[in-house]
C-alpha cells in the first residue's frame, strides 16, 4: 500500500523579475532589501543541525554549499545545498552518494518541491529549516538504503596502463576534447549503456574536456579515485568524473552537458 505523507509546508513568495545576479558567491541581492550573506546564514541554520548528523561543512562560500559524511571510510554521503541559475533567488536541497543522487520531491512522495524562493532573511531560514527536517525525515533513510555492499577500489585510470585504452575509445567515438560538441556524442554513449571499465573512459574525456576548458588538475584520491580538482582555478571547486557519469546513467534527466554548462556558470562569475 502507498503510504501517504502529510508534511507542512512553508509559504512560498513569487518570483523577483531579472537575472540571479551573484548566485555564484555568498550573498544574494534582491531589490529593496539588504543582500543576504546565504554562507553565514546556511552555517548558522543548518550545519549544526547537519553536524549532528556527522555531515560536516565543507567551507566553501560559494555556490553550491557542500556536506558530507564517510560511510565506512570508504563511500561519501552528500548533501548540497544550490541556487538556480535560471530561477531568481530559488534554492534546492540534493542528495547523493557516489553513483547516485536524488531530489527532494522524490524523497519526500512529491509532497515538497524542489525548487524553493525566498524574498528575505527570515524565508530563506524557513527554507533551511525544512530542508534540515528533509534530511531527518526522508534523507538518512534514503542514505540507509543506498550503502555500497563492500568497498571497491576505483582503477587509477591516469595511469600509463590505461593510455591505450582511452586513446582507443577517444578515436573509436571521433571525440575532440577541446570541443565542447563532443558533450553530445558522450551522452548518447551514455543513453545507450556502459559497462564499468567505459564508465571510466567517458568519466576520462570528460574530465579532461573540463581541464581543458577552464583549468583544473588531475589528481588521484585513494577513496574518491581521479578527481579534477581547483577547476577555473578555485579552491576547493573539485569534481570525481565517473561519479557523474555514473549519476548520468541513472537518472534520465541529468546529462554531462548539464554538468557542464553547471561549472560553466560558476566559472564565469570570476
Amino acid at each position: 500500500m502507498r503510504r501517504t505523507v502529510y508534511w507542512k509546508m512553508y509559504p512560498l513568495v513569487k518570483v523577483f523579475g531579472g537575472s540571479l545576479g551573484n548566485s555564484n558567491n555568498n550573498t544574494s541581492n534582491i531589490e529593496g532589501t539588504i543582500p543576504l550573506d546565504i554562507t553565514n546564514i546556511l552555517k548558522k541554520e543548518l550545519a549544526e543541525r547537519l553536524q549532528k548528523l556527522s555531515f560536516e561543512y565543507q567551507n566553501s562560500s560559494i555556490n553550491p554549499w557542500i556536506f558530507v559524511r564517510s560511510r565506512d571510510g570508504f563511500s561519501k554521503e552528500i548533501i548540497e545545498i544550490d541556487l538556480s541559475e535560471w530561477e531568481s533567488y530559488a534554492i534546492r536541497c540534493t542528495f547523493q552518494t557516489d553513483l547516485k543522487s536524488i531530489a527532494v520531491p522524490q524523497l519526500a512522495e512529491g509532497t515538497v518541491r524542489e525548487w524553493y524562493v525566498y524574498k528575505n532573511e527570515e524565508e530563506l531560514c524557513s527554507i533551511l529549516k525544512l530542508f534540515g527536517e528533509i534530511t531527518e525525515k526522508f534523507g538518512l533513510e534514503w542514505f540507509e538504503q543506498n550503502v555500497a555492499n563492500q568497498p571497491f577500489t576505483i582503477p587509477n585510470y591516469l595511469e600509463n596502463d590505461w593510455l591505450k585504452s582511452t586513446d582507443d575509445f577517444i578515436q573509436t567515438n571521433q571525440l575532440e576534447l577541446e570541443s565542447s560538441s563532443s558533450l553530445v556524442k558522450l551522452d548518447e554513449l551514455i543513453a545507450r549503456g556502459l559497462n564499468q571499465n567505459e564508465i571510466y573512459l567517458v568519466g576520462y574525456c570528460f574530465g579532461e574536456m573540463i581541464v581543458k576548458h577552464f583549468g583544473a588538475v588531475w589528481e588521484f584520491d585513494k577513496e574518491q579515485g581521479p578527481m579534477i580538482k581547483n577547476i577555473g582555478g578555485l579552491p576547493k571547486f573539485n569534481k570525481t568524473p565517473h561519479n557523474l557519469v555514473g549519476a548520468v546513467l541513472s537518472q534520465n534527466n541529468l546529462t554531462l552537458q548539464r554538468y557542464y554548462n553547471d561549472i560553466k556558470f560558476v566559472v564565469d562569475q570570476l
